[in-house]
């Protein structure tokens, strides 16, 4: 981890990733070299950001310019290849929309995430716009009810720019299906909880238009229709070649007890927004209004946003280059979790690159890889955690808060535990899949919370019978799970107690649970009942060093 101040090179310095000197000198970064190919302009370029060194050649910079982290703002084809140079040189990233053009370069990148000790981070600005950022707390603390649908529309007409940036002509608008797909998908997977699209299908209209060649552009406003992990269903349409009044973004989310739709740009449009718990009977309310009313926006506008800094507010795309740019900083320092990792940023560029698949075919419904899964490179090894003897022996107690139940699973709840577990990012769960898990369970070792004044099942865990080579003899915490819209109350930490001291009255002696690195929130849960790290791989102490950075453990 860097020390001081971070020395960052640009590459593409005299196009996009200029645009991000403000926010990164606001933020305490150097630019300390820039880079482009553009040889007239280099010079220019390294005397206005105040760099000492300048390169046409990209490789060539990150082997000499003793670089923390490089902005790569470069035409979308060269992110993936340039991304993994930075990597291998365990050299941080913050790279452009999209983070690939091609399942290669997806699987690539990933491995080269896997192995680096470097973080990756896309750059997806849009997430960080005021709007986006409001409706996805609102959805975090539960306003929304269960969201199930989402609509997002990039609608950006852009054939002369296609002239002025020849790559566009065949990364965005020569390929048929949905090329730049993170603005609209991005900020809706927020929302959701960071569901994934696990399938999908896509189709295009005709070809009305043509380039200055005589050329036909891709298929007017192509559509994408997703499913995700969870069943919600989410449609996205990109257009960037039709006649049409601009209204680049748009949105829609829809809830079991809310919805919002964004302005479209046209005369007198707003933002608006319905939420039972502001109004019983569905009717719009105008999301501006709503935000000048000071208790509403010190309730649910996140802080960052309430009394932005002046370089947020000149930054472009809506302040969202200056949040993206602080959220990168504070995750290569240690201070915060990247907010949109490799994973992350796979799950915002693999649907579009599979809807050019299913729209070659006919729009076939086309499964979406879970880059989680991808194996090349080493086998990755989960955290482990073990329960010291003397907590074994006198295991911590489950604390459940007021207004909260704690009690057995029964058949009853499979219903509300499937949705829970699904929604918690644990893998697909159905029916099926319980019942196998059934025989490794401790009588009365399966757990579960209930919240009293709506009956809903908020957490659970599980005591497990599981001697695997690694624990012998050991009994296992497993399957743990809480409700966001419950956070702050101890739940995870009570379900996760109970099956501890489960597994201690049935005589185990080895207590242990697996998890992932970033699972921060848990993993502090965890390490505050007493259970610790168990360094079983060569990667373990390092791992857990950047783990406890990032949640603040300096025990």
């Amino acid at each position: 981890m860097p020390t001081g101040q971070l020395n960052v090179g640009l590459v593409g310095a005299a196009g996009r990733a200029g645009t991000f000197r403000s926010a990164l000198e606001a933020n305490g970064a150097h630019i300390r070299a820039v880079c482009d190919i553009r040889e007239d302009e280099l010079e220019a370029c390294r005397r206005r950001f105040g760099a000492e060194e300048a390169y046409r050649d990209y490789e060539q910079m990150l082997d000499k310019a003793r670089l923390d982290a490089v902005v790569i703002g470069t035409p979308m084809h060269l992110h993936a290849t340039q991304a993994i140079a930075a990597l291998q040189r365990n050299i941080h990233v913050l790279s452009e929309v999209p983070a690939a053009v091609s399942l290669d370069e997806c699987r690539q990148l990933v491995a080269a995430c896997r192995k680096s000790s470097a973080i990756y981070m896309m750059a997806e600005n849009y997430t960080y716009m005021r709007s986006n950022v409001l409706v996805r707390e609102l959805a975090r603390r539960g306003l929304f009810g269960e969201t199930y649908y989402a609509e997002g529309e990039y609608l950006h007409e852009l054939k002369q720019y296609n002239e002025q940036t020849p790559w566009r002509r065949k990364w965005q608008t020569g390929i048929e299906g949905i090329t730049y797909p993170t603005h609209s998908l991005g900020p809706i997977l927020q929302w959701m909880g960071n569901d994934r699209v696990t399938r999908l299908c896509c189709e295009g209209g005709r070809h009305h238009y043509k380039d200055p060649r005589g050329e036909p552009y891709h298929s007017e406003s192509p559509v994408m229709l997703c499913k995700t992990t969870r069943g919600a269903l989410i449609k996205i349409r990109v257009d960037m070649v039709s006649d049409r009044p601009h209204a680049m973004t748009n949105y829609q989310l829809q809830g079991t007890d809310g919805v919002y739709e964004s302005s479209r740009g046209g005369p007198g449009e707003r933002h608006k927004i319905w939420l039972r718990k502001l109004s019983a009977s569905p009717r719009w309310l105008d999301l501006e209004t709503l935000l000048a009313i000071d208790s509403f926006a010190g309730e649910y506008l996140p802080e960052a946003w309430r009394q932005p800094p002046p370089e947020a507010l000149a930054a472009g795309h809506g302040g969202g280059d200056y949040f993206e740019v602080l959220d990168f900083l504070n995750a290569i320092t240690g201070k915060a979790p990247c907010p949109i990792g490799i994973h992350e940023a796979m799950d915002m560029t693999l649907p579009g690159l599979i809807s050019q698949q299913s729209i070659q075919q006919d729009g076939a419904w086309l499964a979406v890889p879970d880059s989680r899964s991808w194996t090349d490179g080493p086998p990755y090894q989960q955290l482990h955690m073990v329960l010291p003897p003397a907590l074994v022996a006198d295991p911590p107690r489950p604390r459940v808060p007021d207004g909260y139940e704690l009690r057995q699973f029964v058949d009853a709840d499979e219903p509300q535990w499937l949705e829970l577990i699904n929604r918690c990012d644990l893998g697909q769960w159905d029916s099926q899949r319980l019942q196998s898990v059934r025989p490794t369970i401790l009588p009365d070792g399966h757990f579960v919370i209930i919240h009293k004044a709506t009956g809903s099942l908020v957490a659970t865990s599980m005591a497990h019978h599981r001697p695997t080579a690694l624990h012998p003899w050991g009994g296992e915490v497993g399957w743990i799970a809480a409700d966001e819209r419950h956070k702050g109350r101890g739940l995870g930490m009570a379900v996760t107690a109970a099956a501890a001291a489960r597994l201690a009255r049935a005589g185990y002696r080895h207590i242990y649970l697996s998890t992932d690195d970033h699972r921060l929130a848990a993993i502090k849960t965890y390490l505050k009942l007493g259970f610790e790290p168990m360094l079983y791989a060569p990667d373990m102490e390092q791992r857990w060093r950047t783990v406890k950075a990032k949640i603040g453990w300096h025990a």
